[in-house]
């Protein structure tokens, strides 16, 4: 039995629409984004669907699902299950269309939700783009982009973990 060729073209199509589409909505200039209030996340864990995102000896442990845990424990150790996960792929269509996570950029909690934007590049375009921070995270471990943290949530809900 021949195996039918499934085109990719479509959903690069669907990729590049909404892009397109959420460039339009979201575009800013990088010179617009005030990083005065946030710190680079250098404390990075993952323990069963727990995730501690942090700097030095305070981090923020938040719980997700254990899949998007183990996709970003398999991202931190450069490691591609046996097929791919949406944040492989993802991260695999934006580097083919040099596009760069420049920054997840962890905003704020609102009592029970975290919010996050990734900060993405395309040549002079810049996209800030809500969205979940596990997902966020997990793309970033596989773009080795930065994390930020903001300064004052993480000093109001940070817990230690040294």
């Amino acid at each position: 039995m021949k195996k039918k060729k499934i085109s990719k073209a479509p959903l690069i199509a669907l990729v590049l629409l909404i892009l397109s589409s959420l460039m339009a909505y979201a575009i800013v200039n990088l010179t617009n984004i005030d990083m005065s209030n946030y710190v680079v996340a250098n404390y990075l864990k993952v323990s069963g669907s727990m995730v501690l995102v942090g700097n030095n000896c305070t981090a923020i442990v938040a719980n997700t699902s254990l899949e998007r845990a183990s996709s970003i424990d398999s991202g931190m150790k450069g490691v591609i299950n046996e097929r791919p996960d949406a944040y492989d792929t993802f991260s695999a269509i934006l580097k083919s269309f040099n596009i760069t996570l420049d920054s997840v950029n962890m905003e704020r909690y609102d009592g029970n939700y975290y919010y996050a934007n990734l900060i993405l590049r395309s040549n002079d375009k810049v996209l800030k783009l809500d969205s979940r921070p596990s997902d966020a995270i997990a793309l970033a471990v596989r773009m080795n982009a930065t994390i930020y943290i903001n300064k004052t949530m993480l000093q109001e809900i940070g817990k230690n973990v040294c």
